[in-house]
C-alpha cells in the first residue's frame, strides 16, 4: 500500500487563470506550470513511488522560501483527518521573519496607543454625559 500522497499544485496551465477574452482565456505558455508537474512526477515515478518531491505536509519553511509547488503527506494523516485531501490543509507554510524590535519596545507604544485611546474615550463620555 502506498504511505504517502502526493500533491501538486498547478496555478496556471498554459492560460491565463484570471482574464477572460472573447470568451476564452489569453495563453500565457512561459507560465505554464504543466512541464514542472510532469517533471516532478517522473522523479516520484523513477523512485517507485517511494520518494515523493517536495516538502511533508505541515513543514514550516524558512522565511522568505519560495511558495512549494508540491508536498506530501503520511498516509496516516490523510486518514486521520477523515482522508479530507484538501491539498491546503496539508501544504507547509512559509514562516515569517521574527521582528528585531525589543518585544518590551513594542507592549510600551502599545500601551502609549491604548492610553491615548482611553483618554479620548472618557473624553467622548464626559462630552456626552454633558449634553445628555
Amino acid at each position: 500500500m502506498t504511505r504517502k500522497i502526493w500533491f501538486y499544485e498547478v496555478k496556471n496551465d498554459g492560460y491565463d487563470p484570471d482574464k477572460i477574452q472573447g470568451g476564452g482565456r489569453p495563453e500565457t505558455p512561459e507560465k505554464n506550470e504543466i512541464p514542472g508537474l510532469l517533471k516532478a512526477w517522473e522523479q516520484y515515478r523513477k523512485s517507485d513511488f517511494q520518494t515523493p518531491p517536495g516538502q511533508q505536509a505541515g513543514s514550516v519553511l524558512s522565511p522568505g522560501s519560495e511558495e512549494p509547488k508540491c508536498w506530501w503527506a503520511e498516509y496516516d494523516l490523510i486518514e486521520g483527518s477523515d482522508f479530507n485531501l484538501t491539498a491546503s490543509r496539508f501544504k507547509p507554510q512559509i514562516g515569517e521573519e521574527v521582528p528585531d524590535e525589543d518585544p518590551a519596545e513594542l507592549i510600551r507604544e502599545v500601551l502609549k496607543i491604548e492610553q491615548g485611546i482611553t483618554s479620548g474615550l472618557k473624553k467622548l463620555l464626559r462630552d456626552a454625559e454633558a449634553s445628555g
